[in-house]
């Protein structure tokens, strides 16, 4: 039976108990598509990877390494969801750490499904939670493996909630459970601002570097709930399905996109 991970750059070998991303969620991940063997937007996604290592002062693996473990694992031109992850390491000497502890990385390969056409066409609703993303300016923007905050907002959503809107301590709209969100008014497109929590994600990236080049300018800023629903057009970006339109938040409905489908075919189509 083939298998759909590896495990430093390994078929055969298992978790270690003792790691410390199984006890502490210490480390890091990213996901993104892999298209004909090809993962899409790797640049980016590997440069955040880094990013993110830095901050958590986790060893990370040279881009080549990570690459020829991709073509290891992807071996047919189909197009699925690739997770890597890595780990500071096996340690067994409770939250310290040995500086010179080996970090362990983890490829996961998950069967892609589209996108409902009705999500393309329709658009999404979003459900407020009543879970809010933790504060934390050391930690901001990294996408570490503690993501509990994340966790619980998706478990309050109801069948017809595509995803959750999750707001900071002070009520601010900061991101959705497994997204990033903007809104338009006008010919200016806004994100919230996320200086103390949050992740920004590749998606975001890729958004805010074009959008000048579309027409449109950009802000970021803080946001509330009921200044975001005077917004002309909301709209959601993640690496999985690119770009949704949001048709509902609450009791607020949004008929039509602008700009979504354009920047959905930006990310999809981006060589970075």
């Amino acid at each position: 039976m083939k298998k759909n991970y590896l495990i430093n750059g390994s078929s055969s070998k298992n978790i270690n108990p003792f790691d410390r991303g199984l006890a502490f969620g210490d480390g890091v991940f990213r996901t993104f598509l892999v298209k004909n063997r090809y993962p899409i937007n790797w640049d980016l996604h590997y440069s955040k990877l880094k990013y993110d290592a830095k901050i958590l002062q986790i060893k990370i693996l040279n881009k080549k390494i990570l690459i020829n473990d991709i073509n290891k694992l992807f071996i047919t031109k189909k197009t699925y969801i690739c997770k890597i992850i890595i780990t500071r390491g096996v340690s067994n000497q409770g939250y310290q750490f040995r500086k010179d502890i080996k970090s362990t990385r983890i490829i996961l390969k998950i069967n892609y499904k589209k996108i409902d056409k009705k999500f393309l066409l329709n658009g999404v609703r979003l459900k407020v939670c009543k879970t809010r993303v933790t504060d934390s300016e050391l930690l901001n923007g990294s996408k570490h493996l503690n993501r509990l905050d994340n966790v619980l907002a998706k478990s309050e959503l109801n069948n017809s909630d595509f995803d959750g809107l999750m707001l900071d301590k002070n009520g601010f709209i900061n991101e959705c459970a497994s997204s990033n969100i903007f809104a338009r008014y006008g010919k200016v497109i806004t994100s919230p601002n996320q200086i103390n929590a949050g992740v920004s994600g590749v998606c975001k990236q890729i958004v805010v570097d074009n959008i000048s080049r579309l027409g449109f300018d950009y802000i970021e800023k803080n946001i509330k709930l009921s200044q975001l629903k005077k917004a002309d057009e909301v709209f959601i970006t993640n690496s999985i399905f690119g770009a949704l339109h949001v048709t509902q938040i609450e009791e607020k409905k949004w008929k039509g996109e602008t700009c979504t489908s354009i920047l959905r075919n930006l990310i999809i189509n981006s060589k970075n």
